[in-house]
């Protein structure tokens, strides 16, 4: 894993690997947060400027990443920096068997969803289910409001979040939703090893960059992304973390000092095919880094 030198994500520097094609421009954090701000992105962005030309409003242009959107240059900050290395144990399926639930887990070396990822492109999901109404939840803590429109214009809407944005006003699609009208939907993933005791139950959803949801608890849960990345936040059920249930995930990490450690806090950023497993009522916080597509088994 590197120490120094830029971004770090999923064991690489971020200017060299972790978007092919891509080579960003770190930027000082002043400009960042202006960019936020202001809904405009910096200047002297360099050569990340190539996210615009990888960015479609084509619906049947597949970019290589699905067709999902890059995160654009006010949001390359959100990666962890070369100081913040995932502190979350990963594990190869053998080792999974003898592995404690009572801790999360990262599961490595699991066969790709391959198939399943072919239906999460943007081109296929607009192809299939364009026309079908969808339930957008609220993104603060407790997921409160709700609302209901086409996925085509879900989708249209996707615009990355700023710092004035309001998680109770800001909507998102995770969960609710009826797959049997998405005909049969969650039938193509192939579920994590697990010795299931009961049918699990899935949440599919998709968020624009800087979306995601603050600090919760919920049951069980294997949690894996298919398209973008996800950070994550995770502390022991005893170790409540200081939110407020209305501040959404970017302002949280904009204003946490780093001088002062949130107890036992564990932060790891995760890409495609990999597979998070949390277990119940850890306290977890999420935010997407580009336009990212995601499956939570919750078990």
């Amino acid at each position: 894993m590197p120490t120094s030198g830029g971004v770090v994500l999923a064991g690489c520097v971020l200017a060299s690997c972790c978007w092919p094609g891509v080579t960003p421009t770190l930027l000082p954090d002043d400009v960042v947060s202006s960019a936020l701000l202001s809904h405009n992105p910096p200047s002297g962005s360099g050569s990340c400027t190539q996210h615009q030309a990888t960015a479609t409003d084509d619906d049947t242009v597949d970019n290589g990443h699905g067709g999902w959107q890059l995160p654009p240059v006010e949001h390359m900050a959100l990666f962890p920096t070369a100081t913040d290395v995932c502190n979350i144990d990963r594990v190869t399926p053998h080792e999974w068997r003898s592995h404690t639930l009572e801790t999360p887990a990262i599961l490595m070396s699991l066969p790709p969803a391959t198939e399943f990822q072919s239906k999460c492109t943007r081109p296929s999901l607009l192809e299939s289910y364009g026309n079908t109404e969808v339930v957008l939840s609220s993104a603060n803590a407790h997921s409160y409001g709700k609302q209901r429109l086409p996925f085509r214009d879900y989708v249209a809407s996707l615009q990355p979040r700023q710092l004035q944005d309001k998680a109770d006003t800001s909507y998102y699609l995770f969960g609710d939703n009826d797959y049997e009208v998405w005909d049969n939907f969650t039938n193509h993933y192939r579920k994590p090893p697990f010795a299931y005791e009961r049918d699990p139950f899935f949440s599919f959803g998709i968020g624009g960059s800087g979306s995601g949801v603050p600090f919760h608890t919920h049951g069980s849960v294997f949690a894996e992304v298919l398209y973008g990345t996800k950070r994550w936040f995770v502390t022991p059920p005893h170790a409540k973390p200081v939110f407020h249930p209305n501040e959404t995930s970017l302002v949280w990490l904009h204003k946490r000092d780093t001088s002062i450690p949130v107890p036992e806090l564990l932060d790891c950023t995760l890409g495609p095919n990999e597979v998070l497993y949390l277990p119940a009522q850890w306290w977890h916080a999420t935010l997407n880094i580009g336009e990212t597509v995601f499956i939570s088994t919750f078990i």
